[in-house]
């Protein structure tokens, strides 16, 4: 791989006047960024151009606290608690079983799976030197397809909090439309900025999320020491039991609520420590407090709506806005709210900012065409931020400002763009939990078919990678099942209607990007073939 340097550009490929590009290499040197030997061997002749490229091109500047705050915005939302609100107490007790049986065994496998190969793409790459290029390149589309759906979901969330400050706004889908479409553009250019600059925003998000989350657990304390009864009673010992009919189909929408625990690490080849111990422990380090963080959020959270509003806040998004302001007042039930929605609106442009890392390095990669693959003089891979966003963005403009009004489907428009918001979410959580499952299979494979790779960088004694990706794995598709099978709208998408209709898309969204991505690995290697020519 040669380097070609023009005024401060040092990077494997040629630099263009219009950003950054990555060329067919020639030749392969030593030029690329220095990597551990142990990492180096660990890829067995697999190592990828986006491994080095990525170190020469993108500054690399993020620390353990920067991820730290990344995982915590990716994993928390604090507009699921009204889905343990409710299960009552047994929601509190689903937040600790799906954190030991699901989010626990994903944080050992990112930590493994990190360590031994801390690279830009995340579960892409780790596939790739797991399986080989076919799977990778699969593997890698099924991680991204979710990303577009949950830009326009996370949107969608901004929206659902401004109608419950006032139920006039944004009243029916046309608004809600021009409204997503306002917010989706915004977020777009806010990940268009230098990665120092949303560093900068991440810091401040974090503490909205300590506002708003210390809120909710306050207001429950409140409640109590103003003398009014708690609306839950956690005494009855049944209350707690979150394996009853009524309470089973809360498992897959909490459990499935710990997804993205790998995602921070998408941006692997953008780390601040040097190869070697200090990045394995930023890369363990991060899960480790963020893990614990995300869990005690929900759990304070979830305990101060059960106090104030008990299971009258089921299913609702603006439970906690609801309770802090019951508690505590309108001035700081309105504090709440400011604080979720920048935090939502934050996360939709770290959602875009992250899943563009799948493209990035799959355009380097020549999996898909090199244009992908292309940088901004401000190091950021705009083409794919800015593509994601149009995906979202038509998305939008066809659930809430065409279909509902064409008369293919039966119902009011506010209905059915509510219906078609929820069946939006719903592919979109199983595209992401399928996505994830890799998470445990390329684990189990290391163990049983590549040891020796493993060995060098085990952190985690055998048994416990295998009992946890086996536990992991086997949770997961029991919450998939129950996810297609429990619709997220029961009154307006029956539950047989929801299997149907969820399962068949989440296939077509499977098929499209697979044979999308077979004929743009086509174009790529067409055109790898014709600069080799030249």
């Amino acid at each position: 791989m040669f380097v070609q340097e023009l005024g401060n550009c040092h990077i494997p490929g040629s630099c263009a006047t219009e950003g950054v590009i990555l060329q067919t290499p020639t030749t392969h040197t030593t030029t690329s960024a220095p990597v551990s030997p142990q990492v180096e061997s660990a890829a067995t002749g697999t190592e990828l151009r986006s491994e080095s490229y990525v170190e020469h091109a993108m500054p690399q500047v993020l620390r353990t606290s920067d991820l730290i705050f990344l995982f915590v915005i990716i994993l928390f939302f604090i507009t699921n608690i009204g889905n343990a609100a409710a299960g009552g107490p047994a929601g509190i007790s689903l937040w600790v079983i799906g954190g030991l049986l699901f989010f626990l065994p994903c944080g050992i496998a990112t930590q493994q799976l990190g360590a031994l190969f801390p690279y830009e793409g995340g579960i892409y790459n780790w596939t790739n030197h797991t399986f080989g290029r076919g799977l990778g390149f699969f593997v890698g589309f099924i991680a991204w397809v979710p990303g577009p759906l949950l830009i326009l979901a996370t949107a969608e969330l901004i929206v659902n909090i401004v109608q419950g400050l006032n139920a006039k706004w944004l009243a029916d889908p046309r608004s809600q439309g021009i409204a997503l479409l306002a917010i989706i553009a915004f977020s777009c250019i806010v990940a268009l900025q230098r990665q120092r600059t949303l560093q900068g925003i991440l810091k401040g998000v974090f503490v909205l999320i300590l506002i708003a989350t210390g809120l909710v657990f306050i207001s429950g304390l409140v409640w109590i020491l103003h003398g009014h009864p708690p609306a839950t009673d956690f005494h009855p010992g049944a209350s707690w039991n979150p394996f009853t009919t009524g309470n089973f189909p809360l498992f897959g929408v909490i459990t499935l609520g710990y997804l993205g625990v790998n995602l921070p690490l998408n941006q692997g080849g953008e780390l601040a420590t040097p190869h070697g111990p200090a990045r394995r422990r930023s890369i363990t380090g991060h899960v480790l407090w963020g893990s614990l963080l995300v869990l005690l959020f929900y759990l304070a959270s979830t305990f101060g709506v059960l106090i104030v509003q008990g299971q009258n806040a089921s299913f609702s998004l603006f439970a906690p806005v609801s309770t802090v302001d019951m508690a505590m007042g309108p001035f700081w039930g309105g504090a709440t709210a400011v604080c979720v929605m920048a935090t939502l609106m934050v996360a939709t442009i770290i959602y875009n900012t992250v899943f563009a890392r799948f493209l990035l390095v799959g355009g380097i990669d020549q999996r898909i065409p090199i244009r992908w693959g292309k940088l901004t003089n401000n190091r950021i891979p705009a083409s794919v931020i800015i593509l994601q966003a149009s995906i979202a963005g038509v998305l939008a403009v066809l659930f809430f400002l065409v279909v509902p009004y064409v008369g293919i489907l039966s119902g009011s428009p506010a209905h059915l763009a509510a219906s078609l918001y929820f069946v939006l979410v719903g592919t979109a959580t199983i595209l992401w939990a399928v996505g994830t499952a890799f998470l445990f299979i390329n684990l189990l494979w290391l163990l049983l078919r590549k040891g020796t790779i493993l060995r060098p960088l085990q952190i985690f004694p055998s048994w416990v990678l295998a009992l946890s990706s086996l536990v992991g794995l086997a949770v997961g598709l029991i919450a998939i099942v129950d996810t297609v099978q429990n619709s997220y709208d029961p009154p307006d998408v029956p539950n047989g209607t929801w299997l149907v209709v969820v399962s068949v898309l989440s296939g077509v969204f499977l098929v499209i990007g697979f044979l999308g991505g077979m004929i743009a690995s086509q174009e790529a290697t067409w055109q790898g073939m014709s600069d080799r020519s030249e």
